[in-house]
C-alpha cells in the first residue's frame, strides 16, 4: 500500500491544487479513451477508416501527453489559469468536430462529449472565453460538414450500417460521457452547497457584528455607543415637540466592595442580573444601556415623574434580586430635557443630580432642578 500511495504521489503530485488540476484531466482523459474505444469498435464493424483513426489516436495522445507535463511539473502555474482550461478545451471541441468528420454514419454519437467539454467550462471560465469556445465548436463542425460535402475523396471511405447499430453506438457512446457529466455535476453540486454554507456563515457573523457593535458583551442590553444614538434621536424628536422624553443615570452603589470582597465574577454576575432585572421593569417605549462600568442609562418617553416611578420598581427589583445575601441598591440622578437643549447638556445636569443622590446617603433618585 506504501508503494501504491508514492505511486500516485509521484504521477498526482502531493500539492492539492495541482492534484485537483490532475483529477480533472484524468476525467478528460476517461472520455477520450472511452470514445477511442469506440472507434477502434468502428474498424471492425467497417465504419471506421484505420488510417483515419490512427490520426485522430495520435492527436488526441498528443494533447493528453502536453496536457499532463505541463500540468504534472507545474509550468502552468505561472499563468493566471493554472489549469489551461481554454486550450485543454479547445483541444476537446477540436477532437470532438475531427471525431464527426471521421465518423461516418456514426458522426451523430461522436459529437456527445461536446457537452462534457462546455460542463468543465462552467467551472472557471469567463463568459468571454465561454464565448470563443462557442464560436470554435461551430466554426470547426462547419468545416467538418464542409470538407465532408465538397471534398468527400478527403474523407475516408466508410461502409453501410445498420439502425440498430447506429443506436447501440449512440447508447454506448451516452454511457462513455455521462458519468464524466455526473462527476461534473457531482463536483458543481458541492461547490453550491459549500457557497450556501459559506453565506449562510457570512450572515451569521455580521448579524453578530451588529449585534455586538451595539451590545453590551457582558449585560446583553445595549451598550454606550448605541444609547449615544437614541439619546441623538430622542433630542431630535424633542426639539421639534414630537415627544418630550426624560433620561436618568444609575449607578450601582459600593460596587467596588463587591468587587474587592467577592472578587470580579461575583461583579460581573451582579451586573448581569441588574440588567436584567431592570430590563423586566420597562415598557417597549423605554431603553436601558450600560452607560459605563457600574453605570446605566434610562432613557423614557414623558416628564420625570414617570421615570421615577418606573426607578422605585427597579429598586425593589434589584434590592434582593442581585446577590444572594446581600443588598444591592443604586442611586439615580434624572433630568428632563429642555428645548434646545443639546445631549451633553442634558447628561451633565443628571449626572449632577446622580451626584448630589451619592452624597445626600445613595440609595435614592434625584431629579435635576
Amino acid at each position: 500500500m506504501r508503494v501504491l500511495a508514492n505511486v500516485i504521489d509521484v504521477l498526482g503530485s502531493r500539492d492539492p491544487r495541482r492534484r485537483l488540476r490532475l483529477v480533472q484531466w484524468l476525467i478528460a482523459s476517461l472520455v477520450y479513451l472511452g470514445a477511442a474505444a469506440l472507434l477502434v469498435t468502428g474498424v471492425g464493424q467497417g465504419w471506421m477508416n484505420t488510417s483515419a483513426l490512427n490520426l485522430w489516436l495520435g492527436f488526441v495522445g498528443a494533447v493528453l501527453a502536453i496536457g499532463y507535463v505541463a500540468l504534472r511539473s507545474g509550468w502552468t502555474e505561472r499563468f493566471r489559469d493554472p489549469s489551461i482550461t481554454v486550450w485543454q478545451l479547445s483541444m476537446g471541441v477540436l477532437a470532438v468536430n475531427w471525431g464527426y468528420l471521421i465518423c461516418g454514419p456514426m458522426r451523430t454519437s461522436a459529437l456527445f462529449p461536446i457537452m462534457v467539454v462546455f460542463a468543465f467550462g462552467a467551472f472557471t471560465l469567463r463568459w468571454r472565453q465561454i464565448a470563443f469556445l462557442t464560436v470554435l465548436a461551430v466554426s470547426s463542425l462547419v468545416a467538418a460538414v464542409v470538407v465532408r460535402t465538397l471534398y468527400p475523396h478527403w474523407v475516408p471511405a466508410q461502409g453501410d450500417v445498420a439502425p440498430i447499430r447506429v443506436d447501440i453506438n449512440n447508447i454506448l457512446m451516452l454511457i462513455v460521457v455521462l458519468p464524466a457529466l455526473a462527476v461534473i455535476a457531482a463536483r458543481l453540486s458541492s461547490l453550491r452547497q459549500k457557497l450556501r454554507d459559506q453565506r449562510e456563515a457570512l450572515a451569521r457573523a455580521l448579524s453578530e457584528v451588529e449585534r455586538l457593535a451595539i451590545s453590551d458583551e457582558l449585560t446583553g442590553i445595549a451598550n454606550r455607543r448605541s444609547m449615544q444614538a437614541m439619546l441623538e434621536r430622542s433630542v431630535a424628536l424633542s426639539t421639534r415637540q414630537v415627544m418630550p422624553f426624560s433620561i436618568a443615570i444609575l449607578d450601582i452603589d459600593h460596587f467596588k466592595a463587591v468587587n474587592d470582597t467577592l472578587g470580579h465574577a461575583a461583579g460581573d454576575e451582579v451586573l448581569k442580573a441588574f440588567a436584567r432585572l431592570s430590563g423586566s421593569q420597562l415598557r417597549d417605549t423605554d431603553a436601558l444601556g450600560r452607560w459605563g462600568g457600574e453605570e446605566f442609562l434610562l432613557v423614557m418617553p414623558g416628564g420625570t415623574d414617570g421615570v421615577c416611578r418606573v426607578l422605585e420598581r427597579i429598586r425593589e427589583s434589584v434590592r434582593a434580586g442581585c446577590l444572594d445575601g446581600r443588598s444591592i441598591t443604586f442611586s439615580a440622578g434624572v433630568a428632563r430635557h429642555r428645548a434646545e437643549e443639546t445631549p451633553d447638556a442634558l447628561l451633565a445636569r443628571a449626572d449632577v443630580a446622580l451626584y448630589q443622590a451619592k452624597r445626600t446617603g445613595r440609595d435614592r433618585t434625584v431629579v435635576a432642578d
